[in-house]
């Protein structure tokens, strides 16, 4: 068997594979669709990593180019409305962005996304590596409708065996089977998000006995790498005097890659200083920064606040489990946000300098998520609660009633069916309002007159996501016959399998039929 990892990134994506002899993982290198970056191994010496940047440019209607050389040819810096970004942030959104009509065809966040992964899995292929098993690492976060785009696109790869894993709680696989019984805190800060996953895991390795792994807490945040390049950005024209919607396409791009190149130049320097001329209109972009600016920056949008938060999310909940925060003995920093000097200070005030540690920033995650091949159980819970939606026609707002509450252990099967009427005379079908309940954490943002920014306190509220892409209800049961008003007509057995997909069992039970048999929800159209 052969099982590749996809760490499908906002900024970039890693692919690697088990080595069938040594049964250790690799990192896979694609020409010129990989850009290397320079990072320390364990053992302290520089090693190139190779990773594919998360861009594609639609160059014409039969050809798609890919990664690095779309960054280092700047492909679409020059025609911005052929480049795309940011497609994984897109994907896993509520509200994506309108699609794009390109030499005839419709481009939008989940065709983007399945083109550049397709061009990747080709490459995987020209290596003469096939795949039996494929697993893609997620965020924390993700919604069962982010799951079910990756399943779909499994099938469309020919790939029968797949498994999801959150992205931090991969990287503490990685950590945590080489030394059973450890109990490791992962940070993966990248360019889309914050995860975080406390994990122990039991057992050793060998022929006698397995590694069975307890994922104890996690928490993640909406925010990364790729809003702090767009914060400078916007600090720097505010103090030019203007504003976003006064730089064309081409231009925008240009900033960011210049606040890019200064965030990373200030993971290592106090002070850095970028510049770019715009030919075509003849101006001059100097964009110039100070590692302290940097961090009041960061501040402002409370970046760090939400990074303390998600902290105290997952040291209260492993306290709830009889967990104390000293008991965590390693602390593992990956992502490319965790370089940001202010990060790590804060992360080190918190738990101390001894336990923190920053390895294989950039691979620990996909290489963690071949750990799962060692695995013999992982005990998982639920980040969000699956909920019906109900609308109160009395008080004109909805109401949730709870399939199964956040932190729920999964696999998991509801105690008692659901027994659900119609609601007029001769209805054909039953449709329900399905979908999760996260919560979330929110500021307001305001400027004054004189561009001085303020912002409100996070605070935590309730967001639902239905788990059909369209928000539209899902049918769960065809009625033969009709139905009729005040008849008990269907129940349906609710379960979340080892994929964390809400399955539905659905009789009639008018005429005793099983009507569905496990089916995958947001499929039962």
């Amino acid at each position: 068997m052969t099982t590749v990892a996809i760490d499908f990134g906002t900024s970039n994506t890693i692919v690697s594979f088990l080595e069938p002899d040594t049964q250790a993982p690799k990192t896979l290198r694609f020409g010129e669709m990989s850009r290397l970056f320079r990072s320390k191994s364990k053992e302290g010496s520089w090693v190139d990593v190779p990773v594919i940047p998360s861009l594609l440019y639609v160059q014409a209607s039969d050809k798609i180019l890919i990664g690095e050389q779309v960054r280092s040819q700047r492909f679409g810096f020059t025609e911005p409305e052929r480049l795309f970004k940011s497609f994984k942030r897109e994907l896993a959104a509520d509200f994506q962005m309108p699609p794009r009509q390109l030499d005839g065809f419709t481009y939008d966040a989940q065709t983007v996304s399945e083109r550049f992964l397709q061009q990747i899995w080709q490459n995987i292929q020209n290596q003469d590596i096939t795949p039996s098993e494929l697993i893609f690492t997620v965020p924390v976060g993700a919604f069962e409708r982010y799951l079910d785009w990756f399943n779909d696109f499994a099938d469309q790869l020919g790939v029968k065996e797949r498994r999801f894993i959150d992205e931090s709680t991969a990287a503490a696989l990685g950590y945590a089977v080489q030394q059973p019984g450890a109990l490791v805190l992962v940070i993966d800060f990248g360019g889309g998000t914050l995860d975080l996953s406390l994990v122990r895991t039991e057992g050793a390795m060998g022929n006698q006995q397995a590694v069975s792994a307890q994922v104890i807490a996690k928490s993640d945040a909406y925010v990364g790498g790729e809003d702090i390049d767009i914060w400078i950005v916007e600090d720097y024209l505010r103090q030019q005097g203007t504003a976003r919607d006064s730089v064309d396409g081409v231009s925008w791009q240009n900033l960011l890659e210049l606040a890019e190149r200064l965030k990373i130049r200030l993971s290592r320097e106090e002070n850095a200083a970028e510049s770019w001329l715009d030919e075509e209109n003849f101006m001059s972009y100097d964009l110039s920064l100070e590692r302290y600016q940097l961090e009041e920056i960061l501040e402002r949008h409370q970046f760090l606040e939400q990074l303390r938060e998600a902290l105290d999310e997952v040291v209260m909940t492993a306290l709830g489990k009889g967990v104390q925060k000293s008991d965590i003995e390693q602390v593992l920093l990956v992502g490319g946000s965790c370089l940001i000097p202010a990060v790590q200070q804060l992360i080190v005030s918190y738990f101390g300098r001894s336990r923190v540690q920053l390895g294989k920033p950039f691979e620990a995650v996909c290489h963690g998520a071949l750990a799962l091949t060692q695995i013999e159980a992982i005990e998982d819970y639920l980040r969000h609660s699956y909920a019906l939606r109900l609308w109160e026609p009395t008080t004109r707002t909805y109401s949730y009633f709870t399939l199964f509450n956040r932190g729920s252990q999964y696999p998991c099967k509801r105690d008692d069916p659901l027994t659900l009427q119609v609601a007029r005379e001769g209805q054909r079908e039953i449709r329900l309002d399905i979908g999760e309940v996260a919560e979330v954490s929110q500021a307001e943002v305001t400027y004054d007159e004189l561009g001085r920014m303020s912002s409100s306190k996070l605070h935590r509220q309730s967001q639902y996501r239905s788990l059909d892409s369209h928000h539209a209800e899902v049918c769960v049961a065809h009625l033969n016959p009709c139905g009729q008003v005040g008849m008990d007509r269907i129940s349906v057995e609710f379960e979340v399998n080892e994929q964390r997909v809400l399955l539905a069992t659905v009789k009639d039970l008018l005429t005793e039929q099983v009507l569905v048999e496990k089916g995958a929800i947001a499929k039962l159209q």
